[in-house]
């Protein structure tokens, strides 16, 4: 086939098979990406196709042929799986690595501008960002086995050696589908391929993903496995409330993603995950996504029941602080009333047996009410006995010669 357009209709011949273009799924400034048919078995497959004068550099190239190969050798059901990868002419099918170097004209009848092409299966399901455009919400539980299956994909890209981190998790990058078994997630889209073609394009730029799926680190060009933890908590955070980065409530202290403004149908253990992938800080953020799973897994914390109140022993008296002055006034006082009354009760007046009362009623009283004053505390206990003890005489006086007499 020479003709420079590629078309639904169009064949393609590989290395190993045939493919036959049915339909355009996406379209950049460096390629495209069809739907296509691979004609040994009909079997549904995706190729995506990009154009190589678009590249400026060998080193360009290298970088394909090794990113090739690595998504070539992953073997996940999450990720799509290669088959094969070469460079079209317009015509035939060549090996990476056969010497066709980048650079010439742009599309011409004559001449076509090569094509680096990848053959890759076709995801099953729908995109999420098909799901939030047809306005249809995940419950809860679907929610919490998106993230598990997101993170156990990413268990296993980031343990490769060296690690992969796809750098451009986002809701149309995440394609949903019902298994036998429950949700089946594909990952699809890998930034890796797409980070050496953006990096040789005319409108290059070191920071590779999606504003608003992507942390501080990876806007500065230094994205990492934990970079890939951020996307993809935002992505459920998108997924769940329908609404994009630029429209979701932020903490003014923390900067992270207000999850409680949402109101979402989080679990307790999905609420724990979210929360430490959300973190603005790499240093803060989950380090692993095996970290993240085993807060998605842990158990809620016990709510211990609550203690019995210990019974508390009655409190004492408090111990007066002079208790030999308020026994010897009281003491003085008793002996002082039954001395009076014992001597002199037959040879006195009952008029002058009153008045001597008040020889024995003020120390009597100066006990009593320093010892009260002394247990409850008051600071100044002596004082108020004095004060007591003068307020008795002067009520025994008043009482000598306002009410006696009228008796």
């Amino acid at each position: 086939m020479s003709s420079a357009a590629l078309s639904p209709g169009t064949e393609l011949c590989g290395l190993s098979d045939r493919y036959t273009l049915e339909s355009s799924l996406g379209r950049g400034g460096f390629g495209e990406t069809y739907a296509a048919r691979r004609e040994s078995d009909a079997a549904e497959v995706v190729l995506k196709v990009l154009r190589v004068d678009r590249l400026d550099d060998l080193k360009a190239m290298e970088l394909f042929e090794r990113e090739a190969r690595a998504l070539a050798s992953l073997d996940h059901p999450g990720v799509p799986r290669t088959f094969e990868h070469f460079v079209w002419d317009g015509e035939r099918a060549h090996p990476l690595d056969a010497g066709l170097h980048p650079g010439g004209d742009a599309d011409t009848p004559e001449r076509p501008a090569a094509r680096w092409v990848m053959v890759q299966s076709r995801a099953p399901g729908r995109s999420l960002a098909e799901h939030i455009a047809a306005g249809q919400r995940l419950d809860a539980a679907t929610l919490e086995a998106l993230l598990r299956a997101l993170l156990e994909l990413l268990d296993y890209l980031h343990g490769l050696h060296p690690p992969l981190v796809h750098r451009d998790i986002k809701p149309a990058n995440v394609m949903l589908a019902t298994g036998p078994s429950g949700p089946q997630v594909t990952l699809v889209d890998f930034g890796a391929i797409q980070s050496s073609a953006r990096a040789a394009d005319s409108v290059a730029s070191t920071s590779v993903g999606t504003f608003g799926f992507i942390p501080m680190e990876q806007m500065m060009g230094q994205a990492r496995p934990a970079s890939d933890l951020f996307a993809a908590a935002m992505t459920l955070v998108v997924t769940a409330s329908h609404r994009y980065p630029e429209d979701l409530p932020f903490d003014e202290n923390s900067g992270k993603v207000d999850l409680d403004a949402l109101g979402l149908p989080l679990s307790p253990g999905l609420r724990r995950a979210l929360s430490a992938m959300l973190e603005p800080i790499v240093g803060k953020r989950s380090p692993s996504a095996r970290a993240a799973l085993e807060l998605l897994h842990a158990p809620a914390p016990q709510t211990l029941p609550a203690a019995l109140p210990r019974p508390q022993a009655p409190a004492l008296p408090a111990q007066p602080r002079h208790p030999w002055l308020w026994n010897g006034a009281m003491g003085l006082g008793g002996l002082g009333a039954g001395s009076i009354y014992l001597v002199f009760f037959d040879s006195l007046s009952e008029t002058a047996l009153i008045q001597l009362s008040a020889l024995w009623l003020a120390p009597l009283a100066f006990g009593v009410i320093g010892r009260l004053a002394d247990r409850a505390g008051k600071p100044h206990p002596i004082a108020s006995a004095f004060l007591g003890a003068g307020a008795c005489v002067v009520a025994l006086i008043f009482f000598i010669y306002a009410i006696f007499p009228a008796l």
